[in-house]
This record gives C-alpha cells, sequence and structure tokens, in this order.
C-alpha cells in the first residue's frame, strides 16, 4: 500500500488518486490543496519538483463528482450558511458554486443540464495563470453567463466570449470606474458576487 507524499497518510483502493505526469502518485485531495495554492494544474510535484501537465478529471463521464472533488470537501453535505425566519439554522444542504446557501436562499442554483458545461469550464480556468481572486469572480461570472445565455450544448469558448467582449468594450470600461471584474456584473445585468462567499473563498483558497 502506497503512502501518500503529502499528508503522510495509506493511498487506498477505495479513495481518489492523483497521478502526475511524472508518475508520483497522491490523494486527489492532497493534489487540490496544491492546485488552489498555485491556482492551477501546472504545479511542482512535490518529490521530484518537476512540473505537472497531467490535467484530467479524476472521472470520465460523471460531471458532477468532477466539479465536487475541485471544491471544498463540505459542499453539498454541510447545511446552508443562513438562518430561517424564525431565526434557526437552515437545515437544508449547501448547493455547488451557491455561495453555501441552499435552493431556498439562493435560488440562482446551477441546473444539472450544465454540469458538463460548468465542469470544462472550471477546470479550464485552473488551467490558467490568473491569480485566484480572479479565478473565483470568473467562476462566478461563467456559472451566471451559463444560467442567463446559454444552453447545454454550448462550450468554453461560448463562455469566454461573453468576458471578451466585456474586455474589449473600451467605450464602456472607460465611463466606467473601480475593479474591472466588478464591472461585468453590471454589462450584463448580472447579480453582484457575495461578498462573503468571495472572502471565504479567497481566504481559505477554496471554491464553495
Amino acid at each position: 500500500m502506497d503512502v501518500c507524499p503529502i499528508c503522510l497518510d495509506d493511498m487506498n483502493d477505495n479513495e481518489i488518486i492523483k497521478t502526475l505526469s511524472c508518475d508520483h502518485k497522491f490523494h486527489f485531495n492532497c493534489f487540490k490543496k496544491l492546485v488552489c495554492h498555485n491556482n492551477n494544474f501546472y504545479v511542482d510535484c512535490p518529490i521530484c519538483r518537476e512540473m505537472n501537465y497531467n490535467i484530467d478529471k479524476p472521472f470520465k463521464d460523471n460531471h458532477k463528482k468532477n466539479i465536487l472533488m475541485m471544491c471544498h470537501g463540505g459542499v453539498g453535505k454541510l447545511q446552508c450558511v443562513c438562518n430561517t425566519n424564525k431565526g434557526v439554522k437552515c437545515k437544508n444542504k449547501s448547493l455547488i458554486m451557491n455561495y453555501g446557501k441552499c435552493y431556498v436562499h439562493n435560488k440562482d442554483i446551477l441546473p444539472k443540464k450544465y454540469y458538463k458545461l460548468f465542469s470544462d469550464y472550471l477546470y479550464h480556468m485552473l488551467c490558467s495563470n490568473y491569480n485566484w481572486l480572479t479565478i473565483i469572480y470568473l467562476l462566478d461570472v461563467g456559472k451566471k453567463i451559463m444560467i442567463k445565455y446559454l444552453n447545454e450544448n454550448d462550450q468554453i469558448h461560448d463562455i469566454l466570449q461573453y468576458y471578451y467582449r466585456y474586455l474589449n468594450d473600451k467605450k464602456y470600461r472607460k465611463n466606467n470606474d473601480g475593479f474591472y471584474m466588478n464591472g461585468i456584473y453590471d454589462y450584463y445585468d448580472l447579480e453582484y458576487i457575495s461578498k462573503n462567499w468571495l472572502d471565504y473563498c479567497i481566504n481559505k483558497n477554496v471554491i464553495i
């Protein structure tokens, strides 16, 4: 039985294992932590220091699991962060990319029909060299663009063209000062990102 070089625990047959391009193996969850702190999949192997370029997803056809594997382990398991109208803790489970909230407290949930597209988009973003703040913004914007404008058969470039259109609208950008990622919400009339969720994801280097 192999031992994970990061956490030093055994790697059991029933666990998801990540094999880097150098052939060194790790728990996928341990690999995920490296990715989130490095901002992309091209991490240096902790053993040989070679850069990883194996960006394969852990599951071939289970798009929901592929998303969850890159999210905080509590997504879909922990309770919603909100309280009910009676002031008690909501007992519903939090949902994917839903600000730690359930379907009652944030109805702008990611429909199942978009799981494949969002999975592809998520893994694409983690191949970029953006900083973690930009990645979190782009994941949130991408989800909302999918829901508002796209269908389930669209592809990553269909999401990105909305982002590039905004970036290249110099007249709009000139007349609207401020952090450039905030402006895209007004540009497409999207609901603003949750500040608490953004801060948590940035401070903890996680996706929830």
